[in-house]
């Protein structure tokens, strides 16, 4: 299986090692409780608003593809999945719905939705038949100031009965709040495998 995670605005793909992913998932392995799987951490090198930006179909048309390709990884939608922080969050979800085909897990940690993005939700959650979706993880800190654009995200999910797991923990905006939570992401991911 593969998992893709996605790294907030102003960082790059050292931020999810810097939180501990490496240890963690090292950790958990060896103690048998997660299964080994790859994980991918790519970079987005320039922060372009998401109407103009290719980071997306280059994740799914570019991205996913090579890594199938070189790697010996399980190229089915059901052994993949993709996360982020922040507006990596925001990402994930986009890619989520924008290619239902490659995804069968989405995690929204400290989510603040593209303002892009609300125009389209409600098409893509209205016309997508709900078991082509993926599963969403939506998680964010009570003093993060993007709590409300989370929760209308899990609120919408919940009118259209779309699977998902809502959060609201203590903490906020900040690394030490996702580090805090890292076990339980990559114990989510891994439980559709």
């Amino acid at each position: 299986p593969v998992l893709y995670l996605l790294h907030g605005l102003s960082y790059n793909s050292d931020q999810w090692p810097r939180l501990g992913l490496v240890s963690t998932l090292d950790q958990a392995i060896a103690k048998k409780e997660l299964a080994p799987f790859i994980v991918v951490l790519p970079d987005e090198a320039t922060f372009t608003p998401p109407q103009t930006s290719r980071y997306d179909n280059a994740l799914a048309e570019d991205l996913v593809p090579y890594v199938d390709a070189k790697y010996r990884t399980r190229a089915e939608k059901t052994d993949r999945a993709i996360g982020g922080l922040s507006r990596g969050a925001a990402w994930a979800v986009n890619v989520g719905f924008e290619y239902p085909n490659l995804f069968s897990s989405v995690g929204a940690h400290s989510l603040p939705l593209f303002e892009a993005d609300n125009a389209w939700l409600l098409g893509w959650v209205s016309q997508t038949p709900t078991e082509e979706l993926p599963r969403f993880f939506i998680d964010i800190g009570r003093n993060d100031p993007e709590w409300a654009s989370a929760l209308g995200f899990a609120n919408l999910l919940d009118e259209y009965h779309i699977p998902h797991e809502w959060y609201l923990f203590n903490g906020g905006h900040t690394e030490s709040y996702w580090a805090s939570h890292l076990e339980q992401y990559l114990h989510w991911y891994a439980t559709a495998w």
